[in-house]
């Protein structure tokens, strides 16, 4: 009987021993089932304060544009980009370029408003401080400088006076009276026009028909291969002037003529005549920026001046216009007429013969150290030969 007592007691204790050990064994599996997650927070619940100034904002992570995965944190590009743009428009300040206007009736040919530098949000600054947030920390809102793209000091270097040119009106034939106040009654017209880039000139336009009801005076003129009085004469002095500023400014001419002969108020080859109704001097505004014309007369020195303001040329520092004579044209002489009225001995020249003439124009581009960077030719003329015309009394015809 005691044997079987104690077969039995060995026996319970054995099975107590096991039980201990299978407990032992699942109770770390326990324990990690009920542990906390491993994020500390909730992107979508956790509000973070952004002070932008004065002023407090308040926005989930999830609204800065955090996110988490695998326990990196990164930025939705779209979202924050979005954030940046409210932020800026909320915050931020634009830049503002430097603007040029052109002020025909002052002193100076251009205006210039100063340039205003801008800010905008420090994107990166914002961008490390989300990805860098620690619960209750507050992100401040850093601003960065947006300087302007075009300062004054740009457009002081960039536009002022392209080209110049001076012709002369002294001695007696250029300085008649009615010629010169048509002189200065086409200067008024074209003094402080302003062409826009791509825009056309035309001189006929500009100083309207050479009529008395357009202000104009009878002087002489060119028609016909000699000189007549008419409405407007000497304006053909303007133009010309006005041509070889527009040639040294490297502009694209669109229409000019020559005259019947060389003119001596410039060189052969670089006038430019006009007529109402149907010869125009014309040009484009070839450069980028607007282009001012400032035309002066001096009584006193006798001189004509053009100007012409605008966006200064880079691929070379200046103009210069060379002509040349090339040629002579066979002479036609005078034809002789009876003028049955005349005196006896009387001889009237009514118009000069003329020799013609062919001529050149170059233009030579030169550098800021003055070496010609290369020559074109402008154009090349043929001034024809005018046959003279001459009435003599019955006593002197033959």
């Amino acid at each position: 009987m005691k044997y079987v007592l104690l077969c039995i007691l060995l026996l319970l204790c054995t099975g107590c021993k096991s039980t201990t050990k299978i407990a032992d064994a699942t109770a770390p599996t326990a324990a990690a089932t009920h542990s906390p997650a491993p994020t500390a927070y909730s992107l979508t619940r956790v509000e973070v304060q952004l002070t932008a100034g004065k002023d407090t904002l308040t926005y989930t992570l999830w609204d800065l544009g955090l996110r988490q995965k695998d326990g990196k944190r990164t930025l939705d590009a779209a979202v924050f980009s979005a954030l940046c743009e409210k932020l800026n428009t909320a915050y931020g300040q634009s830049s503002t370029d430097a603007a040029l206007t052109t002020t025909p009736d002052s002193a100076e040919a251009f205006s210039i408003q100063a340039e205003q530098d801008g800010y905008q949000v420090d994107t990166q600054a914002l961008r490390q401080a989300i990805l860098a947030y620690e619960p209750g920390q507050v992100i401040e809102l850093t601003m960065e400088p947006v300087k302007a793209s075009i300062t004054a000091a740009d457009l002081q270097q960039r536009y002022g006076l392209i080209s110049q040119f001076t012709t002369s009106f002294s001695g007696s034939t250029l300085s008649k009276k009615n010629r010169v106040k048509n002189m200065a009654l086409a200067v008024e017209r074209i003094n402080g026009q302003v062409i826009k880039p791509g825009e056309e000139f035309s001189m006929n336009k500009t100083i309207l028909d050479r009529t008395k009801q357009n202000g104009y005076y009878k002087a002489a003129a060119i028609r016909d291969g000699t000189y007549v009085q008419e409405y407007g004469g000497g304006v053909c002095q303007v133009s010309s002037t006005l041509c070889n500023a527009a040639l040294m400014a490297d502009l694209q001419i669109t229409e000019r003529h020559h005259h019947s002969w060389p003119m001596h108020y410039v060189p052969i080859g670089r006038d430019a005549t006009i007529a109402t109704g149907y010869k125009d001097f014309t040009f484009v505004n070839s450069t980028a920026g607007d282009l001012l014309i400032r035309a002066r007369m001096d009584e006193k020195k006798k001189t004509l001046t053009v100007e012409l303001y605008g966006e200064l040329p880079t691929d070379f520092a200046y103009i210069e216009v060379v002509s040349e004579k090339t040629g002579s044209l066979p002479g036609k002489g005078s034809k002789t007429m009876l003028d049955e009225s005349l005196p006896a001995g009387s001889k009237v020249e009514e118009k000069k013969a003329r020799q013609g003439k062919t001529s050149v124009t170059y233009k030579d581009y030169y550098d800021s150290n003055g070496q010609k960077i290369k020559r074109e030719v402008a154009w090349k003329d043929t001034y024809p030969s005018i046959e003279g015309l001459v009435y003599v009394s019955a006593d002197l015809y033959h």
